[in-house]
């Protein structure tokens, strides 16, 4: 029972109906306005303007750069076997590198 609000008395069922109905139109309105909103938040509008377009071109051409320089420079320091590092002791090697990031 929801606190700030009288208790209702119902005298039959149309009363029940009606009350349930009630109900139900506001639980629909609040729905559509929290889909309203969830829509606004997370989806937005495409554009179809040439300057948008090549914003969004480039800046996905960035990320893909960043991403393989990223790769490159990983591989080239974890993933090249051909310089082998001599160590008396390969756990210390490993642990050195972990914590050197």
């Amino acid at each position: 029972m929801i606190p700030d609000q009288p208790l209702l008395q119902y005298k039959s069922l149309d009363d029940i109906r009606a009350r349930k109905d009630q109900l139900r139109k506001e639980l629909r309105s609040e729905n559509q306005s929290m889909k309203t909103q969830w829509n606004s938040l997370f989806h937005k509008e495409e554009s179809n303007l040439p300057s948008h377009r090549f914003a969004n071109i480039m800046s996905t051409g960035v990320s893909v750069f960043d991403g393989l320089i990223l790769v490159w420079k990983l591989y080239n320091k974890y993933g090249n076997n051909h310089r082998k590092v001599k160590t008396k002791n390969k756990s210390k090697n490993i642990l050195s590198a972990l914590f050197s990031l």
